[in-house]
């Protein structure tokens, strides 16, 4: 009787991120859930994450305790707030992975001895003359201080990929590929979801500016590759690269 071949189906680690901030910067608190969620973390705000029946203190310290990293936002208004410094007690206490961003002030009692990371964001108008808040660039900052974490490296890595292979557009594929670019130790299951994703996703496949970072990954890892994914992704990245020339 033939063998069953087993379906490998990629199933990633996660990188739940825990917000900490005065209302008084839900704003920015919401740019940076915005921001990071777009490449695949789990970003908790308590104000806007917790439904009005929930026990709300009950779902703060539920999900504070199961997060990966901790970000306390450190503005003018943080110290002013009833619940930061309790939170960021809870994270301490549980040797969270803690990124202070300073705004205005400095890392204070517990958190003092860490390194802050200089938080900055812009502010945008819309034509509604809304004021709306981005961060992308210390977004980056955050995920490059993730990555230098060697026990969440994976799990950002695998939150990368999924993001990677769901991009919604060709130059976001193209400014995801370009921060994948930088990782070089993805393991067999992750060059494969790579592979996987970016023949499927035409936002991907169809991004020139993605197609070095998918032709260096095909080159480096051949022998970890499948073969007849490998050759229609070579395929697919050949037929647009002749469409641009």
């Amino acid at each position: 009787m033939e063998e069953e071949k087993e379906s490998r189906v990629f199933i990633g680690k996660s990188l739940r991120v825990f917000v900490s901030y005065s209302t008084r910067d839900k704003k920015i608190a919401g740019a940076i859930k915005q921001c990071l969620e777009q490449y695949g973390m789990d970003v908790f705000l308590a104000h806007e994450d917790i439904t009005p029946s929930a026990k709300w203190q009950e779902e703060i310290i539920r999900e504070l305790r199961q997060s990966d990293v901790f970000l306390p936002l450190l503005t003018k208004n943080f110290q002013g707030s009833e619940w930061t410094d309790q939170e960021t007690g809870i994270a301490f206490g549980d040797e969270k992975f803690i990124i202070p961003l300073k705004v205005d002030i400095d890392p204070y009692g517990f958190i003092s001895r860490f390194q802050a990371l200089k938080f900055e964001y812009v502010i945008e108008i819309d034509e509604y003359e809304n004021d709306k808040y981005s961060c992308i660039d210390s977004s980056l900052k955050i995920i490059e201080s993730i990555f230098n974490n060697k026990n969440l490296k994976d799990n950002l890595q695998d939150c990368l990929i999924k993001s990677f292979v769901g991009s919604t557009s060709y130059v976001d594929a193209a400014d995801k590929a370009q921060l994948l670019s930088k990782l070089d130790d993805f393991s067999k299951d992750q060059i494969n979801e790579i592979v996987r994703g970016s023949i499927e996703q035409t936002q991907v496949h169809k991004s020139w500016k993605a197609h070095s970072f998918l032709k260096e990954l095909i080159s480096k890892h051949d022998k970890d590759i499948d073969p007849v994914r490998k050759k229609e992704l070579s395929e697919l990245i050949e037929l647009y690269r002749l469409k641009f020339e």
